[in-house]
Parts: C-alpha cells; structure tokens; sequence
C-alpha cells in the first residue's frame, strides 16, 4: 500500500512540475537586438519598436520595466521583468541597464565626439528650453479655473494613470480635487472619473481608494 501511494506521489509531482514548466515558458518574454529596432515577444506574439523612439526605460514599482517611446504614456512598452529569460538578468534594475545597452548607437570607425557637434547639442537644448519657457508663460496666463490640463498625474501603476484636477498649489489633502483615472486593456482605453463625477470635491491623496465610473 504505500509503494502504490509513493507512485501515485510521484507521478502527481512530476505532472506539476511538468505543467509549472509548460505554464513558465508560456509567458516567457524575450527582448532581442534587432540592430535598429528591439523586438519583444511575448507568448510568441513579436513587437516591433524603433530604437530611435525609445526615449527612456526606468524601473518601475515592483518589477515593472517602462520603455517610454515619446506618446501618451499608456501607449509606453511596459515589462515585467519577472517573465524575461532572454536577456538573462539578476533583476529589475540589471534588466534595464541591458536594454539601455541595447539602445546605445554602434561605433563607427573614424567617428568621435567634436567640439563642434557639442555645441550643436548644446544649441539644440537651449532651443527647447526656451521653447518649454515660453510655453510655461502661456499656460499661465491662463484662468486656472478653466482646468484645461491636469495639475498632477500619477503613471506609477503602468496601465494605469490618475490625473488630477486644482489650482495650483492645492493641498493633495484638500478636497478640491477632480480626479480622472485611465486605464488601458491591451489597447483599450477607459476613462473614469473619482465617484463618477467631475466635480471639484475629492483628495488626490486618497486617488486609489475611490470609486471610478
């Protein structure tokens, strides 16, 4: 009797370990160098994206890898790093620094940093600096009341992003808040407002505890 049970034991064990394997492999993620691209596939199902659109990746909360390709930040590459076996890495951050290498432009023979093409960085940043300045001064003059864009946008979830709506230099305790929250399905995008209304009444401290509809 408990030869049969060590059987049966055993060959219940294996099953599992066979169907954790099959189950890990389903959801590997692979991230490979395409030259100038990068292709991520997942579950089999490849993405193609330009490396010139990758604007930056950073670690997330938890093992999240964001690759911000420059748009709405719904439509970023988000990855969890735990699903990655190509590049091997020891983690989020090891993870990241992988990719960024990936990203980096190939040497070419001959080609070194100038003086001259230093400058023309430098012409370029003070360009968008002014530009950002000017756009500041314009947003404001405007009447703050109007609530044109939002005061402040919380994107540390990934998939979903909050976006709330005051005066500037509101307290986040103070309720006077409108708080939208957008969330993206694989492409679909939902908005939601806090309690289902747009009115100016909520804390943007407490953004994660409301209702949306």
């Amino acid at each position: 009797m408990n030869r049969r049970l060590r059987i049966i034991v055993t060959k219940l064990l294996d099953h599992l370990k066979t169907k954790c394997t099959k189950t890990k492999a389903k959801m590997a993620t692979q991230i490979i160098d395409d030259g100038v691209e990068i292709r991520i596939v997942t579950n089999g199902v490849p993405k193609i994206v330009t490396k010139a659109n990758i604007k930056t990746v950073e670690v997330l909360i938890n093992t999240t890898i964001k690759m911000d390709i420059g748009k709405e930040p719904l439509r970023n590459i988000y990855i969890d790093q735990l699903t990655v076996d190509n590049p091997v890495n020891s983690g989020p951050a090891d993870l990241r620094d992988k990719i960024a290498a990936m990203l980096q432009p190939l040497a070419q023979a001959g080609t070194t940093a100038t003086a001259a093409n230093q400058l023309l960085q430098t012409a370029e940043l003070q360009n968008i600096k002014t530009s950002v300045s000017d756009v500041s001064a314009k947003l404001s003059q405007m009447n703050d009341n109007m609530v044109l864009e939002p005061k402040l946008i919380d994107e540390t979830e990934g998939r979903v992003i909050y976006k709330g709506y005051a005066v500037p230099g509101t307290d986040e305790n103070a309720n006077v808040w409108a708080i939208q929250r957008i969330t993206n399905n694989d492409g679909n995008f939902s908005y939601h407002w806090a309690s289902g209304t747009k009115n100016f009444d909520k804390r943007w401290s407490l953004r994660r505890e409301y209702q949306y509809s």
